[in-house]
């Protein structure tokens, strides 16, 4: 059976699907819940007028993603059909056109794409090759999402993807064999000898080659070019650098112009305490309290759990520039207890993703002049080597603040935590513009 079919949809099993390309290079879409023709053209009047608006991202995907919905819900049950905006948009009759019909091809995900690989080769796998590449593949499509459409991955994307590859930790070991990819991928500081080897990191990339080019591309002529053609994995083994004064400071300066939301405060509040990325992300209003006996304003960080210190949970001044900056009426804002609910749970994969695309988008390289990583939890990094350099002289008072295990031997049996008097400037003293 041949489906009609109309401007900036496609078709699967029968049902109409909207699918817009967004400016920065990612796809939206939704279904239209409806084989019919008829609803759909329906549906699609009064989505055509706003796309422009959605694909320069003028207007927000999430507000888009909620008037379609509302579309949907009032096209079905006859009702006066929802307005976006408070103003209705005249729709140009060069944009609708009465019959008008565009040839749409359906979009193959990363999920379907994998599962056709399998089909086609999977069949020659020995059980613990299978076991294997699952794992693999399963990093891919935890970054990526397993419904990205491939045409849409680029070559940054892969490399983004091996940058998480190389800071995994080993499965094999405890308590890692027991976790999630997703707990996986969000696990800062392991140790460097806790890494993957890098004869994993280059089968990793072996199998991703093998889907992309040899499959994709060169089997089955869906892409013209393989996203990973110039990829190269990098060994592991290398340590976590820093990031310079220079480089924090673009940082810092990217984020003051970027609206409130997620992507601003994260990225500010790693600069501005040191702490982990899990341990910003998960934040809570509670968790912000304040001190009588310095009259300052701080985080309470508790997030313990696999891998953290018993130092993990302490007291962290919050930095007087994040405060005249807005963050405290921001979390006021905020109706939900976490600060940052849209990535605290299953999404915390997205934050190191989004800051790759930052530090990529100011120039900044993933490796220093010493072949050392910068991610994310460099800004930690960061932190403790420029007050370690800088304005600190007892190294207590930083490894207190950024939740390191103190050192001290048999002394440490009698040293209390220092009062937030004391430590408050290790905080007070970062400064990067």
């Amino acid at each position: 059976m041949r489906y009609k079919t109309l401007p900036y949809t496609f078709q699967r099993n029968g049902n109409y699907y909207l699918q817009i390309r967004l400016s920065n290079g990612r796809m939206y879409k939704k279904s239209l819940l409806t084989d019919s023709y008829r609803e759909a053209s329906a549906l699609m009047i009064g989505v055509i007028p706003h796309i422009p608006f959605v694909k320069s991202l003028v207007t927000p995907i999430p507000m888009f993603d909620a008037f379609v919905s509302n579309l949907i819900m009032s096209e079905r049950k006859s009702l006066k059909v929802p307005q976006l905006f408070s103003q209705p948009i005249i729709v140009p009759t060069e944009i609708v056109e009465t019959g008008a019909q565009v040839v749409t091809e359906e979009v193959l995900t990363l999920s379907d794409a994998w599962a056709m690989y399998k089909d086609e080769k999977g069949r020659k796998w020995t059980k613990s090759i299978s076991m294997a590449n699952e794992r693999y593949i399963e990093v891919l499509l935890t970054v990526l999402g397993g419904e990205t459409d491939v045409t849409m991955i680029t070559k940054q994307d892969i490399k983004q993807v091996m940058e998480v590859v190389e800071n995994l930790p080993k499965r094999t070991v405890q308590p890692y064999r027991s976790m999630t990819i997703r707990q996986l991928i969000d696990c800062d500081d392991v140790p460097t000898d806790e890494l993957v080897g890098v004869e994993a990191i280059h089968k990793h990339l072996k199998l991703y080659k093998s889907l992309f080019k040899t499959f994709l591309t060169e089997g089955k002529d869906i892409l013209p070019k393989s996203p990973t053609d110039g990829v190269v994995a990098a060994p592991s083994k290398a340590r976590f650098g820093a990031y310079s004064l220079a480089e924090m400071k673009k940082f810092v300066e990217w984020a003051l112009k970027q609206s409130d939301g997620w992507p601003k405060w994260i990225t500010l509040l790693l600069a501005y305490t040191g702490a982990r990325r899990g341990e910003i992300a998960k934040l809570e209003k509670s968790q912000i309290k304040y001190d009588e006996d310095s009259q300052r304003y701080y985080f309470l960080i508790a997030e313990g759990g696999q891998g953290k210190t018993e130092n993990a949970t302490r007291q962290v001044v919050i930095h007087p520039l994040l405060i005249e900056w807005g963050f405290m009426e921001y979390v006021d804002r905020q109706w939900k207890e976490r600060i940052f609910s849209e990535v605290a749970g299953t999404n915390m994969t997205k934050i190191g993703k989004e800051f790759a695309d930052v530090r990529n988008q100011l120039g900044i390289p993933y490796l220093d002049d010493f072949g050392q990583r910068r991610l994310l939890h460099s800004i930690r990094h960061s932190v403790c080597s420029a007050a370690m350099a800088g304005w600190v002289k007892n190294i207590l008072h930083l490894q207190q603040t950024v939740g390191h295990e103190k050192s001290g031997g048999i002394t440490k049996r009698y040293l209390h935590t220092f009062p937030l008097t004391t430590v408050s400037y290790v905080i007070d003293g970062i400064c990067w513009i």
